[in-house]
């Protein structure tokens, strides 16, 4: 059976196409895991806005752990306390915003509220 030359013509535009489907999709997976990250600051946001405080280990409880490096924390921590009352050590909430989060690591809420928020 022998091939028309539109049918061949389609085929061979229709390779092409695949080829540089998977050509771009290798250049989308190499570019998402061999860029590297920065670490940034929002301008507008502040973590130095959250309190810190010296953690006291009430009532003997030794199951508060801290979402972000999963260490426990133990009387004398530097912690800091969201709105949400979730502890974090202030060190590790401080890496969670600088790598751009700007929501708390365990329930997701907003760290604080948005500047037009505050506002009203």
């Amino acid at each position: 059976m022998r091939l028309k030359p539109s049918s061949v013509v389609l085929m061979k535009s229709i390779f092409l196409m695949a080829r540089l489907m998977q050509w771009a999709s290798d250049y989308l997976l190499l570019q998402s895991f061999f860029q590297p990250r920065k670490i940034f600051e929002l301008p507008d946001y502040k973590v130095d806005d959250i309190t810190i405080t010296n953690y006291t280990a009430e009532f003997g409880d030794s199951s508060v752990e801290c979402a972000v490096c999963l260490h426990g924390i133990v009387g004398g921590d530097e912690v800091r306390e969201l709105g949400c009352n979730h502890l974090y050590h202030r060190v590790c909430l401080d890496r969670w915003v600088r790598y751009g989060n700007r929501t708390c690591p365990l329930c997701r809420n907003n760290l604080k509220p948005p500047a037009t928020q505050l506002a009203a």
